[in-house]
């Protein structure tokens, strides 16, 4: 009787872990570099994932190679989404798109405008390829079609992926870009993709456990600091009275990125897309501390965030 109910209590124990992870919401951070090739970070790309699950979000370079480290099976993918289209955040689209149409399972194709045109010039280009490679299970692309949709959004547009609720904005860059806030029960994450100060974003990470976020502005050892945090925080305060900018801005600096994280009240401020270099932790998080007191996190790739 004894070693029955220890028996039990084992089986109960395990069951309760299998069902807290099916409930359990997660970021990997799949590839926390920037487009300048680092041997120790792949570029831009977040897996999200909820049980079965699973949504990627950009594509760069080395993605494909880290997403294999997770042992997740690029044709068991739910979703293939877009924050914008940079070449480091899509360049590895081509093949995430052909293996996920060998296999058998149903995905989407969610990013900004020219999403459709990008998924379809590949479906045209690709059409002998994949058609030869469907071929050997007795397939054809025709088939693989109704197994996916594809679709540009805007922001602003809410939807679900599966249990997964995902809730979007557009976002200041110098492409059309989207941040994505997904949501499951008590849990959310956010992912911002590069911008600049968006009063938007803060709306849509409020209460977030974790928002990450451009690391513009990070300060690197050996390298100077980015003496324009502060000036560009004070432009950010008095946004709208200067309106005479030199040049395009495309990224975020630590005190705006802070300031949002602020606004937003998250959790977790987890910072990816760094240049290559070492950063220093200590002195980024004097600047981030001027606006921000609550968990800062300097992602690397292949790290898992959950609450």
């Amino acid at each position: 009787m004894k070693n029955l109910i220890i028996t039990f209590i084992l089986l109960s124990t395990t069951l309760l872990n299998t069902v807290s992870a099916a409930q359990q919401l997660t970021a990997t951070i799949i590839g926390s570099g920037s487009p300048i090739h680092n041997q120790n970070r792949a570029s831009a790309s977040v897996l999200i994932s909820l049980g079965e699950t699973r949504i990627l979000l950009d594509m760069g370079n080395g993605a494909q190679a880290n997403l294999a480290k997770t042992g997740v099976d690029i044709r068991q993918l739910s979703g293939l989404f877009f924050t914008h289209h940079h070449l480091d955040h899509n360049e590895e689209f081509v093949p995430f798109l052909i293996r996920s149409l060998m296999g058998r399972h149903n995905f989407s194709i969610v990013g900004p405008p020219n999403t459709v045109k990008l998924t379809e010039t590949n479906l045209d280009l690709y059409t002998d390829d994949i058609g030869y490679r469907l071929g050997k299970t007795k397939r054809s692309l025709a088939d693989r079609r109704s197994a996916f949709t594809v679709r540009d959004i805007r922001g602003g547009e809410t939807f679900n992926v599966d249990a997964i609720r995902v809730s979007t904005v557009k976002v200041p860059h110098t492409a059309y870009a989207i941040a994505y806030r997904f949501d499951y029960q008590d849990q959310s994450i956010v992912v911002t993709g590069d911008l600049t100060y968006s009063k938007d974003l803060s709306k849509l990470a409020k209460n977030a456990d974790f928002m990450i976020i451009d690391s513009g502005g990070m300060i690197m050892k050996g390298g100077r600091a980015n003496k324009r945090n502060k000036k560009n925080f004070n432009r950010v305060a008095g946004a709208g009275k200067n309106k005479k900018r030199s040049r395009t801005k495309a990224h975020l600096n630590l005190a705006e990125s802070s300031l949002i994280a602020s606004q937003a009240n998250v959790k977790n401020l987890v910072y990816t897309h760094f240049s290559t270099g070492v950063i220093d932790e200590q002195a980024s998080l004097q600047e981030i501390r001027s606006n921000y007191s609550a968990n800062v996190i300097f992602a690397d790739d292949l790290m898992q965030l959950k609450k």
